[in-house]
């Protein structure tokens, strides 16, 4: 397949501004690309809704039943471009300079979706030692819900590993990453005319306290001596706050966000009684709050050498690179909805830091040098490694 082809295909998926919505569109093209292909007959294609317009796509790829079952995984939705206006290059224009693609989702992740597709094509119609299973997921910068259905639907029972293409770059493996615990502080307080306020009750004044205390009962968990072996140290940081009608009232309800990155060590539980600390100690000081936990996925660990990463490693070094880092990611990938902690899985793809900036973007080298490893990766995954024995 022509560079040229496997660019346009990148550039089609970024012009789709699948925001929250929209992996419908996605995986409409991506079909559209395998059947280009000529190479349809060797996939089999499973449309999962999730919602109107969103959908999940599943393409099994054809091989010896007796094989072991590679699932590849890439999200199809992206954030949003926030000001489009701030952008130096329209943000779903997916515009080509100086060698550098820009646009919402080129590093994030379109661009390991896409490399996946195009290298998938380019072995379909090949003998190999084993059988692969591409899901595209819906909602992955949400909630994870499409992969959460895919996993509850039992698409990933039978695989013996899990590759999800995520911006890691190509000197770095993930064999493990943080969990997620997103969380909503309220506060209720009394309006009143500005002035006179002590006919009211300032509901900012009351997040202020709480947000006080959440920092205090969360500091320890975030802290270096809790720093687990793996992942390193827990982080927490608010992201989104609110509250108040108009300048000349006191405000009668507040709100802020949370986000926490947690690990075994410091893990979603702990940090749930300690939110709830904090709710309680602001009681203390006449604060009418509440913190509810909006959602929560665990840590991921798996072994650093399992077959899969050996293998990467392996048809790293064979193209001239040296052996990546191991390293378990700050961030949350579909890993964890689609598999059980300790599962053989790793998360390795193109990109770089630009991810969820303005002007995001990926070297279009990089990109075409992913096809080139997946292609390797498919090619030889199961070789003397992951194989059922033969039977007596």
């Amino acid at each position: 397949m022509s560079d040229a082809t496997a660019v346009a295909l990148l550039q089609d998926l970024i012009r789709i501004p699948s925001v929250g919505g929209r992996e419908e569109a996605v995986a409409d093209r991506i079909w559209e690309f395998v059947e280009a292909s000529g190479k349809a007959q060797y996939f089999h294609k499973q449309e999962v809704a999730y919602g109107e317009g969103r959908e999940n796509l599943v393409l099994d790829v054809i091989g010896d039943t007796d094989a072991p079952l590679l699932g590849v995984s890439g999200h199809m939705d992206v954030v949003k471009a926030g000001n489009e206006k701030a952008w130096t290059h329209p943000p779903f224009g997916a515009e080509i300079h100086d060698g550098i693609l820009y646009g919402r989702g080129a590093s994030d992740m379109k661009a390991g979706l896409a490399a996946l597709i195009v290298a998938l094509t380019n072995v379909a119609d090949q003998t190999r030692p084993n059988r692969i299973r591409f899901m595209g997921t819906a909602s992955e910068e949400v909630d994870n819900g499409g992969a959460a259905f895919l996993a509850q639907h039992g698409f990933t029972k039978n695989l013996a590993a899990l590759l999800v293409a995520e911006p890691t770059g190509f000197n770095t493996i993930w064999h493990g990453e943080k969990g997620i615990l997103d969380f909503t502080a309220r506060v209720k307080g009394k309006a009143a005319h500005s002035s006179q306020p002590e006919l009211g009750k300032n509901a900012i004044n009351g997040l202020l306290r709480l947000a006080s205390e959440t920092a205090d009962q969360l500091a320890p968990l975030t802290a270096a001596e809790d720093e687990d072996p793996l992942l390193g140290h827990a982080t927490y940081n608010p992201t989104l706050i609110g509250g108040g009608v108009q300048v000349n009232i006191i405000p009668d309800a507040a709100f802020f966000r949370g986000n926490i990155r947690s690990t075994p060590t410091a893990n979603n539980e702990r940090f749930t009684a300690a939110l709830q600390a904090a709710v309680k100690a602001s009681a203390a000081h006449g604060v009418e709050g509440t913190i509810t936990v909006d959602s929560a996925l665990p840590a991921r660990a798996s072994d650093p050498h399992n077959p899969l990463i050996k293998q990467l490693q392996a048809l790293l070094m064979a193209n001239g690179y040296d052996a990546a880092d191991v390293i378990g990611g700050p961030a949350i990938s579909d890993a964890a909805v689609l598999i059980p902690d300790g599962f053989p899985f790793a998360v390795f793809g193109p990109g770089n830091d630009s991810n969820h900036q303005l002007d995001e973007h990926i070297k279009v080298a990089d990109y075409l040098e992913a096809i080139r490893l997946y292609t390797d990766l498919f090619t030889h995954f199961g070789d003397g490694l992951m194989r059922k024995p033969a039977a007596d």
